[in-house]
């Protein structure tokens, strides 16, 4: 009889360990490093999920921009408020995931060509602003100048996609999209923290985003949707753009 006892006390730990276990790891892939910018509003919570998928949690309100699926178990982050959509290439746009994410009255923004394929959410075009739970929400210019396929059509079209000026309170958070250095970024508000792209061919080199962060001066730079060496990145900004802080996620 104790053998049983035994038996099944230690199948129980055993299952009991490995529930742990798999709960932990499921959990673990979205608990990512938190980083806050502190607002006049309150603090916005800031974690980089993968690639250029981005959550900001602000009082109460859970924020997503270019939400996709291989990050892991998407289920098992908290519903969306609000959800960005800059563009409409796949490694940005999951309309699976957007439905995943989604709960009644949640608030979907997207470009034109988004919007398009989703048939849901509202676009907003470049230059246009709208606000959300008093976050004001601006989109502008994102695409290729320099970097062009091999039919000479740029990889991401002037007009097709948005990057996104959030401000909460008295803080403002620039998100590029996929982009290379503009005419237009002369005119675009300097951003307490800014999620700018570096990946050639797609986006830009080391050289432009060093160009684009001593034009824009955020306080707080994340390089984002990356294929370079980091280090030699972090070491040109600081001779080019010093007082930068530069996060690697």
């Amino acid at each position: 009889m104790s053998g049983k006892k035994n038996s099944y006390r230690n199948w129980f730990v055993c299952t009991l360990m490995l529930l742990l276990f798999t709960v932990a790891e499921s959990s673990a892939q979205y608990y990512k490093q938190v980083d806050s910018l502190y607002t006049s509003k309150g603090a916005v919570e800031i974690q980089v999920i993968g690639h250029c998928f981005y959550y900001f949690k602000f009082n109460r309100l859970n924020i997503y921009v270019d939400p996709i699926p291989n990050v892991g178990d998407v289920s098992k982050l908290p519903k969306a408020d609000l959800i960005l959509i800059t563009h409409d290439h796949r490694d940005h746009l999951s309309i699976s995931v957007i439905e995943t994410l989604s709960k009644p009255g949640t608030k979907v923004i997207a470009s034109k060509s988004c919007i398009k394929k989703m048939d849901f959410g509202q676009f907003l075009e470049n230059g246009q602003q709208t606000t959300f739970n008093d976050i004001y929400i601006k989109a502008v210019p994102a695409y290729n100048v320099v970097n062009l396929r091999p039919d000479n059509v740029p990889y991401h079209p002037k007009g097709e996609g948005n990057g996104y000026f959030l401000v909460f309170g008295d803080k403002t958070i620039y998100i590029a999209g996929d982009t290379e250095y503009i005419d237009e970024m002369r005119f675009f508000m300097k951003p307490d923290v800014a999620f700018i792209p570096m990946m050639l061919p797609f986006t830009m080199g080391e050289d432009m985003f060093v160009q684009v962060v001593k034009k824009l001066k955020p306080k707080v730079v994340y390089p984002v949707h990356y294929n370079t060496d980091l280090n030699e990145l972090t070491e040109k900004l600081s001779v080019a753009a010093p007082g930068v802080e530069v996060r690697i996620r």
